[in-house]
């Protein structure tokens, strides 16, 4: 089940990516100038990433989209496991009241307009930070948040997972969580598309979010920084292949993700965005990892990728 709607996610994303790029390449306006990506993506910002635990966060989000009853086997300690509201995106709580901890883990959509309509972001008026959010993300948030709410403990640490869609929805209810007094350990997902702007990303820099994302993984590139400045949130693993991962801290984070769209279309390739294969990537780290610097990431990507690529000049 879960394959098939991968294919039809695949399939309805291409043909929408295909007819946007068409009228988007028009725009001269889009990303960070060339020179100024190998400035940014020239050094390597050292950081200790804990693979071990991306792969048992990455276990929780592939659950998520297994049947209630596989995923309460999974994980005892589930309380609840609901799909409120019509936005069919499934969730699950899995609370350990020894240790004081609660995970809530999110579903990508079967529905793959779900990931790309909506362009537009809307202002969230409702909470205490007035900050512009993806609406489709946030009726999907709003709507596991109300849900959610009496199976949560406000003295628990709270941690937060997601893929795809999951991983945008799981940021969203990271904010709801932490202006209601929930503590909010860390937010990890996996091939996030981008859910607010760049002026929203200013604005968020208090949420702990690690985004991990499959170097060819074309969902993250979403929407496209052009047709309106929208911006991820948040420091960034991506996954090459075999031990290779590259760091990126939160500000060239927020500034790489500008242009991304643009720079990395010719390697994206959906089949990369299951889950499935972030967690054989991830695999790939745990008996050691090496980081390499942002710019040199193309020469790490699979070999029929690079074959298939056109070179690229400064």
């Amino acid at each position: 089940m879960a394959d098939q709607n991968g294919h039809r996610m695949a399939g309805g994303v291409a043909r929408c990516l295909a007819a946007l790029a068409c009228v988007m390449l028009l725009s001269a306006c889009a990303g960070i100038p060339r020179q100024e990506e190998l400035s940014l993506g020239s050094d390597i910002v050292s950081q200790k990433v804990d693979f071990a635990a991306l792969e048992v966060n990455a276990h929780r989000a592939a659950a998520a989209y297994q049947p209630p009853a596989k995923i309460r086997a999974a994980y005892p300690g589930t309380v609840r496991v609901a799909t409120p509201g019509k936005e069919d995106v499934q969730y699950f709580i899995d609370r350990d009241d020894k240790a004081k901890v609660q995970y809530i883990v999110v579903r990508g959509s079967t529905d793959e307009k779900n990931i790309i309509e909506g362009f537009e972001a809307g202002l969230r008026k409702d909470g205490k930070i007035p900050v512009p959010l993806h609406m489709g993300f946030d009726r999907a948030a709003q709507a596991i948040w109300l849900d959610a709410r009496p199976y949560l403990k406000t003295d628990y640490r709270t941690y937060l997972v997601g893929h795809s869609l999951g991983g945008a929805v799981a940021a969203i209810l990271g904010i709801y969580a932490t202006e209601n007094g929930y503590q909010v350990a860390s937010i990890v997902t996996y091939g996030q598309p981008r859910f607010t702007t760049a002026a929203g990303a200013k604005q968020l820099t208090f949420l702990p979010l690690l985004r991990v994302v499959d170097g060819n993984d074309l969902v993250p590139m979403l929407p496209p920084g052009a047709v309106r400045p929208y911006a991820h949130v948040g420091p960034e693993v991506i996954l090459l292949d075999g031990p290779d991962y590259v760091y990126l801290d939160s500000h060239d984070s927020t500034r790489l993700s500008v242009g991304e769209f643009w720079r990395d279309l010719d390697f994206a390739d959906l089949k990369d965005h299951k889950i499935a294969e972030y967690e054989a990537r991830i695999a790939e780290k745990l008996d050691g990892a090496r980081q390499v610097a942002y710019n040199k990431r193309e020469g790490y990507l699979p070999q029929q990728k690079q074959a298939a690529a056109p070179s690229k000049q400064p």
